[in-house]
């Protein structure tokens, strides 16, 4: 093989080299993008999840409440 021939290749293999580094750079740089909005995402439904949790706690309490005075009246009108 000549040493122009090698001399391409080598430049070739270069050139493949510097684009495959900069490609890993902007794949780095696109995956911290998400991994931040995923981390965003992870704690709002941390919080949405307490919520829901607060609201399950009302609506049992509610629903007990309902329950008592439906009991209160079903006694008052037997009476």
């Amino acid at each position: 093989m000549s040493t122009d021939r090698t001399t391409e290749i080598l430049n070739y293999l270069s050139a493949i080299s510097r684009e495959v580094g900069e490609l890993r750079t902007e794949m780095n740089a696109r995956f911290s993008e998400v991994n931040t909005r995923l981390e965003r995402i992870e704690r709002e439904l941390r919080q949405h999840g307490r919520r829901l949790d607060r609201i399950e706690s009302l609506v049992l309490t509610t629903r007990s409440d309902i329950d008592e005075l439906q009991e209160r009246v079903d006694a008052l009108e037997g009476k």
